[in-house]
């Protein structure tokens, strides 16, 4: 019995725009997020959708209400589903943490998988809460078509593991742009396989929604 598991990155939010360190700031979507949500609405509306689980964060809620618009599912919310936790970076900018955190910026740029910013959270840290949380959703619907929306270096650490990767492989995992999808096919023995990963197909040819530069990576 196959189940799917898309993965959506949330639409584009003030942080993005604005080049700050968001982690768990609830700061809103812009103008150009909520066009994006539209796209992404109409993508699933030929999607079967069973199940949606959100990070709490609004950025993510509303992409999880996008794409869930057609479908009468359940959203539910879920911490482990969180962006990582900034801790002293959360709202700094991302032109200035090079200064303002120096040791732990080069890790950040240089060895990822030992990033921990000052009071907050370790990638390490995420990247097992996110596994397991997407691996409890995944086993506790069998069959079905699910949705988990989230963040994108929350994305990033989970889309290392379902590639097979430990932590120390989250170099091998890519990042995800604003309202990308990837999808995840689990066989009976809940062994994921990927179709496609990062796909932003839906708002990549509309110079209104098309991605804001990543400049963060």
């Amino acid at each position: 019995m196959v189940t799917n598991l898309y993965i959506v990155r949330h639409c584009e939010a003030e942080g993005n725009v604005n080049e700050t360190f968001q982690g768990h700031s609830d700061g809103d979507i812009t103008p150009k997020g909520a066009l994006q949500l539209e796209k992404l609405a109409e993508r699933f509306k030929a999607i079967s959708v069973d199940i949606v689980y959100s990070s709490p964060l609004q950025r993510a809620l509303k992409t999880a209400q996008a794409v869930a618009r057609f479908h009468e599912v359940p959203i539910i919310t879920d911490r482990d589903l969180i962006e990582i936790n900034g801790g002293k970076m959360e709202g700094c900018k991302w032109g200035e943490l090079d200064k303002l955190f120096p040791e732990e910026y080069k890790f950040w740029k240089n060895d990822f998988v030992n990033f921990q910013a000052p009071g907050g959270e370790s990638i390490r840290g995420v990247y097992q809460r996110m596994s397991q949380a997407a691996m409890k959703h995944v086993s506790e619907n069998i069959g079905k078509n699910i949705v988990i929306a989230s963040h994108g270096g929350a994305v990033r650490t989970l889309l290392c593991y379902l590639l097979g990767h430990p932590p120390e492989g989250i170099d091998e995992a890519p990042w995800v742009d604003n309202t990308s999808v990837s999808l995840f096919r689990f066989d009976d023995n809940l062994k994921p396989e990927p179709v496609f990963i990062n796909d932003y197909s839906h708002i990549a040819n509309d110079p209104e929604t098309a991605p804001h530069q990543m400049w963060w990576r």
